[in-house]
């Protein structure tokens, strides 16, 4: 092991995670299956390591029980008890046969018809939200448009109530946050992590008890129509709901804005994308590939392995680098270029790979179009506020975004 990735060690630090790209460059170059004693974790960021890992049965997506563990070693079980009870269940916990069982019931809400359905609520929200905010002349872009617009079209789709929507979000923060490796007050994010799946569970089983009763056309109503065929309990249905909460609105929260601050800081690409409108969807995908939500994701070892001349013992973490795999220079010419134009943009692992690969993906890509679409389209003159500068999120390794954007037009 080289001296310069052994120093490496200490770098997966919040500050250096303002730019990880530096590090994810080194490693990929000299130790592309690297261990990472600050994690006690493997790392991997060369493009097809990730692809093959992504793969291989023998990396698990079980991981519920680590994810407390590994955050809280030693602490007592209880701390977190419902966060694991619950988090069990979801599908991208579940490997092989189960995993296809819950994965057919998720499917049923995300189908062509209805991410077609839904299109509509996406262009309406976003232009409320910018009704808003217009007069002002300014907004912070994470706080307006980027964490309201996924909750809210993942609420309509859900049938939830609107005075309970900001309970939700709340809820799905402080769930997010413990599952995404904080990097704050771990025992504090675990206990309010524990209390907001726990609330979700009460609230959901309570849903389905109404939808039994009355089902409709959202969501929840196409799970329990699935129910039956899946031999599922309430329960995994409940938990299955929780997870499309979550990762339907806390991941498109961070794209949103990291795509918007792309934009803004090439301004050669956006001037590009304003002369030609019919480039919006490939600029979400390079938004998706340059700037990713989800920097890493984890699998667990079933049984001793080799990679790259490294042995991974069972048991032992890895750290699947999406956001280092989707700038390696093997795949993707120049790959620290943000280039809307890009050919082979496609290839980005932003949404994962193989049979856990996204569920809401084409959700996602429709609210980042429309989102940029609109917002570029109604504030011609949008651009960073100079005098609030923009403030990046890193409290974990999971999940990157902003915790404020501020723009002015």
């Amino acid at each position: 092991m080289s001296n310069r990735s052994a120093e490496a060690n200490q770098d997966l630090t919040p500050e250096v995670l303002l730019d990880p790209h530096p590090l994810l460059h080194r490693l990929r170059r000299e130790e592309p299956v690297f261990w990472s004693e600050a994690q006690r974790a493997w790392i991997f960021t060369r493009y097809n390591d990730v692809i093959r890992a992504f793969r291989d049965p023998r990396l698990s997506a079980a991981r519920a029980e680590m994810i407390a563990e590994g955050q809280l070693p030693g602490a007592d079980p209880a701390i977190t008890s419902d966060f694991v009870r619950v988090v069990r269940e979801m599908m991208l916990m579940k490997d092989g046969p189960d995993h296809a069982r819950l994965r057919r019931l998720g499917n049923r809400g995300f189908t062509s018809a209805v991410l077609d359905s839904v299109r509509p609520t996406i262009q309406r929200v976003t232009d409320e939200l910018l009704d808003g905010v217009e007069p002002a002349r300014r907004m912070d872009v994470t706080k307006d448009l980027s964490q309201p617009l996924p909750a809210m079209v993942i609420a309509e789709m859900f049938g939830i109530p609107t005075e309970d929507r900001r309970i939700f979000q709340r809820w799905a923060d402080d769930a997010a946050r413990f599952f995404g490796e904080t990097l704050r007050d771990v025992e504090g994010d675990a206990r309010a992590a524990n209390e907001a799946i726990a609330e979700l569970e009460r609230y959901f089983l309570r849903m389905l008890d109404a939808r039994r009763e009355r089902p409709g056309n959202d969501l929840i109503s196409l799970f329990m129509a699935g129910q039956a065929e899946g031999k599922l309990s309430a329960e995994e249905v409940s938990a299955q709901c929780i997870l499309v909460l979550i990762a339907g609105h806390v991941t498109t929260i961070d794209q949103m804005s990291n795509a918007v601050h792309a934009l803004l800081t090439h301004p050669g690409e956006l001037e590009k994308l304003r002369a030609n409108p019919a480039l919006y969807p490939a600029a979400a995908e390079e938004a998706l590939r340059y700037d990713g939500a989800v920097p890493f994701i984890h699998r667990i070892a079933l049984e001793a392995m080799e990679m790259e001349g490294k042995r991974i013992e069972a048991g032992q973490i890895v750290f699947l680098g999406t956001t280092a795999a989707n700038r390696d220079p093997e795949v993707f010419a120049d790959p620290d270029r943000f280039d809307i134009t890009r050919e082979n943009v496609g290839r980005h692992l932003a949404f994962g790979y193989g049979p856990h690969g996204c569920l809401g993906a084409g959700l996602a890509r429709q609210e980042l179009a429309i989102g940029l679409s609109t917002l570029l389209r109604r504030l011609p003159d949008l651009r960073l506020d100079a005098d609030h500068p923009p403030v990046r999120r890193c409290e974990s390794l999971v999940f990157r975004g902003f915790s404020s954007l501020p723009v002015v037009f």
